[in-house]
């Protein structure tokens, strides 16, 4: 489900739906994702990364390189981007 460009959305409505993304990769976890741990100790391997990127581009409906996960290591700083990324596309729009 993609959510429109003239759609507001909050830094918390994002952490929240990246948080339950990374879980549905990794579902044999005993805790809940934690925004502020690297996504790569959660052993999300490179196809995962790749259809989570995936996903991420069709609900923001921006451009979303595989790179960012590394870039930006914790879903808070993912979602800091990826928010300042929908931004700036909204903007040239």
């Amino acid at each position: 489900m993609s959510h429109p460009e003239s759609d507001p959305i909050t830094l918390d409505e994002l952490e929240s739906w990246l948080v339950a993304r990374v879980g549905e990769y990794v579902p044999d976890l005993e805790e809940a994702v934690d925004p502020h741990q690297e996504l790569g100790s959660y052993g999300l391997d490179s196809i995962a990364v790749v259809a989570f990127t995936a996903e991420v581009e069709d609900w923001l409906a921006i451009p979303v390189e595989p790179t960012a996960v590394w870039d930006h290591p914790t879903i808070a700083q993912l979602a800091t981007f990826l928010l300042a990324e929908r931004e700036e596309q909204a903007g040239r729009a």
